[in-house]
């Protein structure tokens, strides 16, 4: 009985020390382990009519740090007259103190502000811009407009596609499906990122009204245009439509049902039928004779221009601004917007062209073109356009074939 008692309070003696180090343990709390989250915020606007970057910045910025970056951006020569609305700027904070300033003027031109160890860092982002030549061809299956866009294109190639052809090609009422056409143009790149074209070098347009060619040149006295093929210029004392997207609804006639009058009349014009609203071009540089209310024409403008020509713009929903008698207009110059006031419908213009006083159809008229490439530029301008037509077979033929010699 004493052996085994001995035994037991040696046994007891050797693991308690153990047992009270594991219970100790397990009593202590963990250390936490506490790691601070740093707070990250920011901040846009984007710069409004009349205010300016101090206006901003004191709104998030006590005065004193809005100095500081004013004075840094100073003296790093930022441009402040070139800042204008629809500017953006970013301010980016850390645990509510300020970080750092992005100002964005377009996707070329951005700035930085930094705040460092004791100074303030001003930079410039110096993207990489580049300009390539490409070409741009297909086949219409509604409208141009449409084609065009449904490839990745703007309106505002468009635009000046119609324009360049605005004197040959009536874009309301000649072109149809499955016409073609194509461009050879530059584009810019921003970081491979598409920010605009170019110069539009050549053009094309076939289809059942013909084949039509513009090609770009400027001769040695600086003089430039676009040409057919045979060097004539493209563009005419008169374009061929007031408008670029619409249709006529009704058409130059001697004798026709009037839809309010219900009698049978002449109508000496065209209606192109267009939303209200839809911006209305002077065919022509010319002289405004007439601005107001007229009668069945509703609100007019009428344009006196060269070789006896005038032109008569009415229904108008209103009349462009500054627009007066006697305003001295430009090709393509803004006069009105499509309305329906006066003996109308429905929202059109209507349109009329006079030759000596007597209203003519505007689709028959032969209208006289600016002036060719000169003699002494015309073997420099077809070397040039031979040139062009050898680059634009050579972008448009397939990889791997040949190009035909015939």
């Amino acid at each position: 009985m004493l052996g085994l008692k001995n035994t037991s309070k040696r046994a007891y003696s050797y693991i308690s020390p153990l047992v009270f180090l594991f219970a100790l343990v397990l009593g202590c709390p963990a250390k936490e382990d506490v790691t601070e989250q740093v707070v990250r915020t920011t901040v846009c606007y984007v710069v409004k009519k009349g205010e300016v970057l101090e206006d901003i910045l004191d709104r998030e910025l006590p005065h004193q740090s809005t100095t500081e970056v004013l004075s840094a951006m100073k003296n790093a020569g930022f441009p402040f007259r070139y800042c204008i609305p629809g500017d953006s700027v970013t301010l980016a904070f850390e645990d509510s103190l300020f970080l750092n300033l992005t100002y964005k003027q377009s996707i070329t031109r951005e700035y930085y502000v930094t705040k460092g160890s004791q100074h303030l860092c001003v930079s410039m982002k110096l993207p990489y811009i580049d300009t390539v030549v490409c070409i741009i061809t297909g086949a219409i299956q509604s409208t141009l407009y449409e084609t065009l866009l449904e490839q990745g294109e703007t309106p505002n190639l468009v635009f000046r596609f119609v324009d360049i052809f605005a004197w040959e090609i009536d874009f309301v009422t000649e072109t149809q499906k499955h016409d073609s056409f194509f461009v050879l143009l530059e584009k810019t790149f921003c970081d491979s990122r598409f920010i605009g074209y170019q110069n539009i070098l050549a053009t094309c347009y076939n289809g059942d009204i013909g084949l039509y060619y513009g090609v770009y040149y400027m001769d040695a006295t600086g003089h430039e245009d676009y040409y057919n093929l045979k060097g004539e210029s493209l563009r005419k004392s008169l374009l061929k439509s007031p408008l670029r997207f619409s249709y006529i609804s009704s058409y130059f006639s001697k004798r026709r049902f009037h839809p309010i009058l219900k009698i049978w009349r002449p109508h000496h014009g065209l209606d192109y039928c267009a939303p209200i609203g839809t911006p209305i071009s002077s065919i022509g540089d010319g002289v405004v004779t007439y601005k107001g209310w007229r009668g069945g024409y509703g609100n007019l403008v009428e344009i006196r221009h060269k070789n006896n020509f005038k032109t008569r713009y009415g229904h108008l929903s209103k009349f462009a601004k500054g627009l007066y008698k006697g305003k001295k207009v430009k090709t393509g110059e803004l006069i009105g917007y499509v309305g329906s006031t006066g003996l109308s419908t429905g929202p059109h213009l209507h349109f009329e062209l006079h030759k000596n006083g007597v209203p003519i159809n505007p689709l028959k008229v032969k209208i006289p073109r600016a002036p060719s490439v000169g003699k002494k530029y015309m073997t420099d301008f077809e070397q040039y356009r031979d040139s062009l037509l050898k680059y634009i077979e050579q972008l448009s033929q397939p990889a791997g074939e040949e190009i035909s010699k015939d």
